[in-house]
């Protein structure tokens, strides 16, 4: 017999719905997740205990400089505030002084207590109006009381989510 006179039959029909059957079978799996299922070997002798413990907060002294644009006109100065009470306007070089003296009695406090130096955080809270140079006046007056801690509170970026955040929260307290 010849060759061509055997009848063959066609595999590409066949391959065609191995293929479809083998991506029916993928898709269809369900997988093993691991969640849950990885054990954690904890110590058994510590954990929760059975009384409460409270956190220390570590102590901090805030400096928060302020500067409002009345109408057109920008304040002559900028405001100064520390732990709450205001202390007076950036352009008395006695404010700076009283700003290095609460910060150096916060320290103090704090070390005669039996606290560490270094744990006493300093923060200057900036408005976005404030001069770059009454910022580093907070800053040098915070490192002069032998604050190593000092970190900024700034205000978001403008057009940003948080902007649009702090500008509504500022409107509900009345702030300008």
């Amino acid at each position: 017999m010849d060759d061509e006179a055997i009848p063959k039959p066609n595999m590409t029909p066949m391959i065609d719905v191995v293929f479809q059957l083998l991506i029916f079978f993928l898709v269809s799996m369900k997988f093993k997740t691991l969640d849950m299922k990885i054990e954690a070997f904890l110590p058994k002798d510590k954990g929760l205990a059975a009384t409460i413990t409270k956190l220390e907060e570590k102590p901090k002294i805030t400096a928060v400089l302020k500067r409002k644009r009345v109408g057109a006109v920008l304040e002559p100065a900028t405001r100064v505030k520390v732990q709450n009470q205001r202390i007076g306007l950036a352009n008395d070089e006695a404010v700076w002084e009283i700003l290095t003296n609460k910060a150096i009695e916060v320290l103090a406090r704090h070390v005669a207590n039996g606290g560490d130096p270094a744990d006493v955080a300093g923060e200057v809270d900036a408005a976005p109006l404030v001069p770059t140079g009454d910022v580093v006046r907070a800053v040098d007056a915070l490192i002069a009381a032998n604050i190593q801690d000092v970190t900024f509170i700034g205000t978001p970026p403008p057009g940003s989510t948080l902007d649009e955040i702090f500008t509504s929260a500022q409107k509900e307290a009345g702030v300008r």
